[in-house]
Parts: C-alpha cells; sequence; structure tokens
C-alpha cells in the first residue's frame, strides 16, 4: 500500500448545495490525482482532530477553496467571498501539526495562499486590480491556462522541469512572501505561482491546479514519494 495522503475539504454551511444540509466537499480530481502518483486517498473532513490527522497520514493536500483576507492581522479587512472560518482555522492547526511532525504537504491555490498567509505573508486581493496588462489567471468559476517559468535548483524544478502550462483559477495572488519561504515559479505578468521552504521542510504551493493539467504526475509524484521517505 502507498503513503496515506489527507486531502482537506470545504464545508458549505449555507445550503448551496443542498437547501436541507450541511455538505463536506472537494473535487475528485485531486483524489484521483494522488491514486495515480501512488498514494492512498483520504479526505479529512473539519471535524477530525489535526492531531489525529497527523498520526493517521503520511502527507496532506491542502485543496482549493474560497476568497482569503490579504493578511492574518488585527486589522485585515472584510471580504465577500471569503472561505468559511472554520475551515480556515481547521487547516491552519493542520499545517502547523504537518510542519511539526514533518510531514510533506502541498497547498493548491487557496492551499498555497493560506501557506503564505499562516506564516506571515500577505495577498494581492484581486490580481486585474494590482497588475496592469494581468494575464487571465481565471476565477469566478472559470478556469484558463497560462504559462509559468520555474526556478532551477528548486524542488518544483526537479518536479516538472523549468516551464509548463498550467491549469489555473484564481484572481487572488501572493502579495509579499512570507518569511522562510522563496518564489520558485512565476507567470509572465509577474504573479507568483509556486512557494518553497526555504529550510528544506517538504512544503509546496502551487497557484494554479495541478491535479486538472499535465503537470499533476510530477506535483502529486513529489508529495507521494516524499511521504513514501
Amino acid at each position: 500500500m502507498g503513503p496515506v495522503i489527507g486531502i482537506t475539504v470545504s464545508i458549505d454551511a449555507s445550503g448551496r448545495v443542498r437547501p436541507d444540509a450541511e455538505l463536506l466537499y472537494v473535487r475528485r480530481v485531486y483524489a484521483q490525482a494522488v491514486r495515480a502518483a501512488g498514494g492512498v486517498p483520504l479526505l479529512v473532513p473539519p471535524d477530525a482532530d489535526p492531531a489525529d490527522a497527523v498520526r493517521v497520514c503520511d502527507g496532506f493536500v491542502v485543496s482549493g477553496g474560497a476568497d482569503l483576507p490579504v493578511s492574518f492581522g488585527a486589522h485585515a479587512a472584510a471580504i465577500p467571498n471569503a472561505e468559511d472560518a472554520q475551515r480556515v482555522a481547521w487547516d491552519r492547526r493542520l499545517l502547523d501539526g504537518a510542519r511539526a511532525a514533518r510531514r510533506p504537504l502541498l497547498g493548491v491555490c487557496y492551499g498555497m495562499q493560506l501557506l503564505n498567509l499562516h506564516a506571515g505573508g500577505t495577498l494581492l486581493p484581486d490580481i486585474g486590480a494590482a497588475i496592469a496588462g494581468a494575464l487571465d489567471h481565471g476565477g469566478d468559476g472559470r478556469t484558463s491556462e497560462h504559462a509559468i517559468a520555474i526556478a532551477s535548483g528548486s524542488v518544483l524544478f526537479g518536479a516538472i522541469g523549468a516551464a509548463a502550462r498550467v491549469s489555473s483559477r484564481h484572481h487572488q495572488a501572493v502579495d509579499r512572501i512570507a518569511p522562510g519561504f522563496r518564489a520558485v515559479a512565476t507567470s509572465p505578468d509577474g504573479v507568483v505561482e509556486a512557494i518553497e521552504a526555504e529550510d528544506g521542510a517538504a512544503l509546496l504551493g502551487v497557484e494554479w491546479h495541478p491535479e486538472s493539467d499535465a503537470t499533476a504526475a510530477g506535483v502529486y509524484g513529489w508529495l507521494v514519494a516524499r511521504a513514501s521517505a
């Protein structure tokens, strides 16, 4: 059996999917990508204790979600399409537990943004408003494709090479990179597309959705390989 990879889920507490029920959900393609890479996918709900999740799982995917504040500072402004606060708080506890236990972790889209915010970085609230001539990065239910360039010598470079075309669905992006992390991929308009821990910890954040494009084998393969080790 391959390593067990925990995949975080979103909370539909407002009845958007079913008006008569509170649901937990995640796109199936995350589990399919983990399985294709040789891992055993396990959906991890916010009802579990993060410490228990860390004991059960060999690695984690913090899956995509809705919007986050530009920072976790005391004066962070409210946002209209915010991710469920219960999920955000639980995911932050998981980040701490996974790092302390040296479990490899992949943050995807919201997951990368949360990784950066939790470590003390900030976000751009909207790429189009912040960057003149920005590419279409998708968002609002849309998917876009664009190129990225990857820094040589990075973990990501070893996983997928110097460049790739990626599947993108976001309008927020990393602004100030958190202490202890570095940018290892960018799109042609300068948006940070991936971050890695500087101390060699197995923490990788990607702004795009590798489970939906040709980078899946490399990115999820890296996670499963590190979890196996």
